[in-house]
């Protein structure tokens, strides 16, 4: 049986921190990690496999938005044309995105494993769904076993279930599925923007800005609060 260790979610980002500021200075800290088992906790490997499953639903929203062209973009467009080339080019290119990363996947886990290769079948449809069908079989040793699977989770991650969730929300926030936000009012402890959301249903806070993706536990939201007002009463005391 493995050891145990530290969930490499985000919910432990704040830990992970503290851990290496004590490496770094010697200073102790009084926080606990979320421990996996053996490597997830039983949160995120839930959040994957539930977020694997909601992928060919989302994927299909995708396909009828091609069906009635790519709405244009109105946000984040200083610079950049807001009509796309072509209709359908935004559908087009976050459908190839994402299924060509849960073909990818399903390849990777297929060498590691050493089973026999992918069968490649014209259909895009077809070829989405056996992977998603092998992703949720092997997900279990993926989580566990995969050489990326205590990678800590961000927007960059290979860790399986950080690569799961990009897809799934990336297709959420095409779809509108992501639609009923609150918004918080501290910066991003990573880019320093106003821009963390919650999704409704959501266990995370999101950061909204597409170069940073940062995600917090309300938790983590609460300790961010207490050490930026803490930092703030240092600064007006100086």
């Amino acid at each position: 049986m493995p050891t145990p260790t530290p969930c490499p979610g985000t919910h432990n980002n704040a830990w992970r921190a503290a851990e290496a500021e004590r490496q770094a200075t010697g200073i102790d800290h009084d926080l606990k990690p979320v421990w996996g088992q053996p490597v997830h906790c039983p949160r995120c490997a839930d959040r994957a496999r539930s977020q694997l499953a909601d992928l060919p639903e989302l994927l299909a929203a995708i396909w009828l938005e091609a069906l009635h062209g790519t709405r244009p973009k109105t946000t984040g467009t200083i610079g950049r044309s807001t009509t796309p080339s072509w209709p359908g080019q935004a559908a087009r290119m976050i459908t190839d995105h994402i299924i060509g990363g849960l073909i990818d996947f399903e390849d990777d886990i297929r060498d590691l494993r050493g089973l026999r290769p992918r069968v490649h079948h014209g259909q895009e449809g077809t070829n989405a769904d056996r992977a998603i069908t092998f992703l949720t079989a092997h997900l279990s040793w993926a989580l566990e076993c995969h050489p990326m699977a205590g990678e800590p989770h961000d927007r960059l991650s290979a860790n399986p279930a950080a690569q799961i969730h990009h897809w799934h929300a990336a297709a959420q926030r095409f779809t509108r599925r992501d639609i009923r936000m609150d918004r918080y009012g501290m910066p991003c402890p990573r880019c320093e923007l106003l821009s963390l959301y919650r999704t409704d249903g959501d266990d995370y806070i999101e950061c909204r800005n597409l170069e940073c993706g940062q995600l917090l536990t309300p938790g983590e939201y609460e300790e961010h609060c207490r050490a930026f007002a803490k930092e703030r009463v240092h600064q007006t005391a100086a």
